[in-house]
């Protein structure tokens, strides 16, 4: 299956109605709902949902406490919180969207779980990429030096992680909805690569999943933090979607083929049944057809003896 994200037009486009009927023009198999979308484009959406499958939605949607679209990815509260006013709030706003999800029959909502308070040192990274200088002795020194900064305040951050997870997921289990952990693209934020095995362990047997971002995992592996591939190696067997864009060096939310990621090569590693997203900031809508239609050819790429399948 391939779905497409209200991150598309949810800016540009304030009438909830013509926004799912833009996106339904484009003939992908269901969609999901970003956190970019307000409570108006939310009411405006649910009468037109008979014939509209939703495959997952991102906390917080709608938009948290109205804050302006362009700031949605901004959370003034986050589950891994260490003041327990905010953490509770986000328990309670996340909690709100799972119950919206099941109004709408969404089965999966992806978590973006917060962060680590420490100050954000990934630009000293991300200057280093851009300057092409990636593979020299000071690139690792600085890698390590943000790292090791979060390292020293992590731990309260996981400890209050796990005590929002373990709230959200009694009420999963009561609603029958799955909670799926993403990762995420810098450093500082919340999971990291082992942080995603703490968590799922911590929950196994119960609604606790894990949701694949394609872009996230690269951009991580670009500034050496952790090698794409091995998200998709450890955590396969919790895995239950994917969010899918192409990167521009490590510039996001591209459509696939626009950008310099291999597509065989990573979706050779999604099983295929597994719900994909295609998660794009801006791009004509003759582009994303486009990408719909050459879904095929990048997720069954030709095996040596000529039969399509996975490897």
């Amino acid at each position: 299956m391939i779905a497409i994200s209200t991150m598309w037009n949810a800016l540009r486009q304030p009438d909830g109605a013509a926004l799912l009927d833009e996106i339904k023009e484009l003939g992908f198999d269901a969609i999901e709902l970003s956190r970019h979308l307000t409570r108006g484009q939310v009411e405006q959406i649910k009468p037109h949902l008979a014939t509209t499958q939703i495959c997952s939605i991102h906390n917080f949607c709608p938009v948290l406490f109205d804050l302006p679209q362009s700031q949605a990815e901004t959370d003034p509260v986050h589950l891994a919180s260490l003041d327990a006013d905010a953490r509770n709030e986000a328990v309670k706003q996340t909690i709100q969207t799972m119950e919206l999800a099941v109004e709408l029959e969404v089965p999966t909502v992806v978590l973006h779980l917060g962060e680590v308070d420490t100050y954000d040192r990934s630009y000293l990274m991300y200057d280093f990429y851009e300057y092409g200088e990636r593979e020299f002795e000071a690139f690792g020194a600085k890698v390590e030096e943000a790292t090791e900064w979060r390292k020293r305040k992590e731990a309260k951050h996981q400890d209050a992680v796990l005590f929002s997870l373990d709230r959200l997921n009694e009420m999963a289990l009561r609603l029958e909805v799955y909670l799926a952990i993403e990762n995420r693209p810098r450093y500082h934020q919340i999971p990291n690569f082992d942080e995603v095995g703490l968590f799922l362990e911590k929950f196994e047997g119960s609604n606790m999943r894990y949701w694949h971002d394609v872009g996230h995992a690269m951009l991580q592996e670009r500034v050496g933090l952790c090698w794409s591939h091995r998200w998709l190696e450890n955590y396969i067997d919790h895995l239950i979607g994917v969010n899918l864009h192409d990167l521009k060096d490590l510039e996001a939310y591209h459509p696939p083929g626009s950008g310099d990621l291999d597509f065989q090569e990573i979706l050779a590693r999604i099983p295929p049944d597994t719900p994909t997203v295609l998660e794009v900031r801006d791009a004509p809508a003759e582009q994303l057809i486009e990408v719909r239609e050459e879904w095929q050819l990048w997720s069954r790429p030709e095996q040596p003896d000529g039969e399509e399948g996975r490897s």
